[in-house]
């Protein structure tokens, strides 16, 4: 793993996510579990082969080798939601940012659309110049649903659904909804109270692939938080720590980065070679 290429170690400058998602969120305090022995087969983590390393002399930025556009679409509500769409493919991964509004999947849209998928990442509505509107924002659900309407226009069979903190909240919300055929979730709270916000097992009630991921210590969304909306999935369901307290995205910054990041990778390719 130490030997990635450059452009593979995401450097992404995420900030906490707001208080929506912050450690008082989760109403429940859970008392400790045993580590969840996982119903999907263990993921075989290797390297994603690239005719474009640095170093080759056939390298390429990777914006220059797939389809990358600013895209808009409109929610059921009337709003206007900006995003970028990368690459193409019947199978399109659809990556929900945290509460932050920075572009946190950017790059890492960037190599799954050069791996042959059509990927779509996207800002939440209320995002301003400096600043969230912490109004607008509670229509996260809503964006979400009309980005998953985006990528079906675009000719997508298959949809995966990928989303960090508050965008793991809005991804796990439309698992069943959407017919999904898989989802991600990094450190994501089963309900926002102060919004009326919550997860229902009815909502993770697919016999789709689940990826739960969190870091240990999680400074801002505890583990056993996230470990409380796994425990509401059916399953196949796959639990995951990282040491640590990044929150969300900001775990592709430390050592455990580029292995995250093939995990992510290897699963989404498992979804996509899978007889259903």
């Amino acid at each position: 793993m130490k030997n990635w290429p450059s452009f593979r170690r995401l450097i992404l400058f995420s900030i906490l996510i707001m208080a929506a998602c912050a450690p008082t969120a989760p109403t429940v305090t859970l008392a400790p579990t045993q580590q969840p022995s996982a119903t999907l087969k263990p993921l075989t983590l290797t390297p994603v082969e690239s005719a474009f390393a640095p170093g080759n002399p056939t390298a390429a930025p990777l914006e220059d080798i797939i389809r990358t556009h600013s895209v808009t679409f409109d929610t059921a509500d009337g709003a206007t939601v900006s995003g970028e769409l990368y690459g193409s493919g019947k199978t399109a991964v659809i990556f929900s940012v945290m509460g932050n509004c920075k572009p946190g999947w950017r790059e890492f849209a960037q190599l799954t659309a050069a791996q042959g998928f059509m990927a779509l990442t996207y800002q939440w509505r209320g995002c301003e110049a400096n600043s969230v509107d912490q109004v607008l924002i509670q229509k996260f659900v809503e964006d979400a649903r009309a980005a998953i309407a985006f990528v079906r226009d675009q000719g997508a069979e298959k949809i995966i659904l990928v989303g960090a903190s508050l965008g793991g909240c809005a991804s796990a919300k439309l698992a069943v909804e959407s017919q999904a055929s898989g989802l991600v979730v990094l450190a994501s709270p089963p309900s926002i109270p102060q919004w009326g916000f919550e997860i229902e097992p009815a909502d993770l009630d697919t016999d789709i692939p689940k990826l739960f991921i969190t870091a240990e210590n999680d400074d801002t969304v505890p583990s056993t938080a996230t470990r409380e909306l796994y425990d509401l999935a059916a399953e196949p369901k796959e639990w995951h720590t990282y040491p640590g307290t990044a929150h969300g995205t900001d775990l592709f910054e430390g050592e455990s980065g580029a292995e995250l990041q093939q995990r992510i990778l290897s699963f989404i390719q498992m979804i996509t070679t899978e007889k259903k």
